[in-house]
């Protein structure tokens, strides 16, 4: 009977390394998905996690290393012999094995190379050469490519070749090419079991062909993906030849790992941040940011200090000014979390943008005029004051249109400029929001105090 997930639990796998039942720990292992492992693994000490790594043949721990997170994996490979990692990015697609290596140094990555196969070795070294986050960063070398004069036959004879001499599951596509390997059309799999045996492929091929070359950024590929819903679609170099694929599951993974990256730059912390990391690589990671949200934040107070004898003068001012400095940069995130979103999706571009910004600006104004409305009605029953309400209101509809405004604009401008809109675009629209709104609602009550006898 096949055990499950529960019987191998922390205390299990501690116990079998303590008493040195290692033999009844791999046979436990061998039973088990390697997600399910990855997360029995990942609670384990640095050393625990080593010892049962060691214990898991090449294959399995090549699945397994897909499945664990980053520290957990920069954890055991760090103290993996290059003759054992040779051994287990052979068991791995070439994407894959590729984006082990480069999580190694320069040194390890040679010996690596050294004692992997000629052709492996071949594949691996040419995968290395793209940027991590290309089209030639994330594809597969492995496919089916067969010349335009092979016939049906021919090509199916192929298919079954390559699925016996290499782990290939995920063949979608024939990839027909000339004589120097040029990209001439495509053909599905399912199409080899429709027609006759003997036909030539450039008779059944689609000649029209949706490809990417090797220097297109991966989010690219991803709206490609999702714009014409593929499986898979080839890579080639700058001559137009066929170098690799990409599959869905990778662009799974780029949309995955996009999203996660966006999620940390939006907030001031590194991809490379981790939860367990040392505390000084977070130090490092994180103070950068701080200090220029430090220097935004003086900024902003240096506006406050321009009217620091109206406040004074009227100290419930200082009650009021946190809701229109926070109103304004609640309303700037979530017109920024759109605009980047749109950006990242490939929906909004320089073309596109007045529309955009006619939109959140229209919306911002609606918004800022009904939460305008409101404080301003709720500050006049509470204090009793027409006039103090009326300026809160009008400097919450002003600011909260300038952070319509702003958090659209400045994604856009910092795109065009080839910054990532996600890393700086919070920090530039809260400080905006913060210092016009200060401006506004402080400049509103000097004329009110100045005029009115607020």
């Amino acid at each position: 009977m096949t055990r499950t997930l529960q019987d191998l639990n922390v205390t299990f796998i501690r116990e079998a390394l303590a008493h040195g039942a290692e033999q009844e720990l791999v046979v436990l292992l061998q039973e088990q998905h390697p997600a399910d492992l990855a997360e029995a693994i990942e609670p384990l000490t640095e050393e625990e996690k080593r010892r049962v790594f060691q214990l898991l043949n090449p294959e399995q721990a090549a699945d397994v290393l897909v499945e664990l997170n980053d520290l957990s994996r920069e954890e055991i490979l760090e103290e993996t012999s290059a003759a054992r990692l040779a051994e287990i990015a052979e068991e791995m697609e070439s994407d894959e094995a590729a984006d082990l290596l480069a999580t190694l140094s320069e040194a390890t990555q040679a010996e690596v190379l050294r004692r992997m196969g000629r052709e492996e070795m071949k594949d691996l070294a040419e995968l290395l050469r793209y940027r991590e986050d290309s089209a030639g960063g994330i594809m597969k070398r492995e496919l089916l490519a067969v010349r335009g004069d092979s016939t049906v036959a021919e090509a199916v004879a192929a298919f079954q070749q390559l699925s016996h001499t290499e782990d290939v599951e995920d063949i979608h596509n024939v990839f027909v090419v000339d004589a120097e390997r040029h990209l001439v059309g495509v053909l599905p799999i399912r199409r080899l079991l429709l027609v006759d045996a003997a036909t030539p492929i450039h008779r059944v091929m689609d000649p029209n062909i949706l490809k990417v070359r090797t220097d297109v950024d991966q989010e690219e590929v991803a709206r490609l993906f999702k714009k014409y819903d593929l499986l898979s679609i080839p890579v080639v170099d700058e001559g137009d030849r066929l170098v690799g694929r990409i599959t869905v599951e990778d662009i799974v993974d780029v949309i995955t790992e996009e999203s996660g990256e966006d999620l940390l730059r939006m907030g001031g912390v590194d991809e490379d941040d981790r939860i367990f990391c040392l505390p000084s690589r977070s130090v490092r990671k994180r103070l950068p940011w701080l200090t220029i949200n430090l220097a935004t934040a003086m900024l902003a107070a240096s506006v406050v200090a321009i009217f620091q004898d109206t406040i004074s003068q009227m100290v419930t001012l200082a009650v009021f000014m946190p809701i229109v400095a926070g109103m304004g940069g609640n309303a700037g995130t979530q017109t920024l979390t759109l605009i980047t979103r749109g950006i990242a999706m490939g929906e909004l571009s320089l073309t596109n943008a007045r529309r955009a910004l006619i939109k959140e600006s229209i919306v911002a104004l609606a918004n800022g005029v009904a939460i305008g409305v409101f404080m301003g009605l709720g500050t006049y029953l509470w204090k009793g004051d027409w006039i103090l309400g009326s300026v809160l209101g009008l400097a919450l509809i002003v600011n909260m249109l300038v952070a319509g405004v702003v958090g659209t604009i400045i994604p856009v401008l910092l795109k065009r400029f080839g910054v990532d809109p996600a890393v700086a675009s919070g920090i530039i629209v809260t400080t905006f929001t913060d210092c016009f709104g200060f401006f506004f609602f402080l400049g509103l009550a000097s004329l009110a105090l100045r005029f009115y006898n607020l």
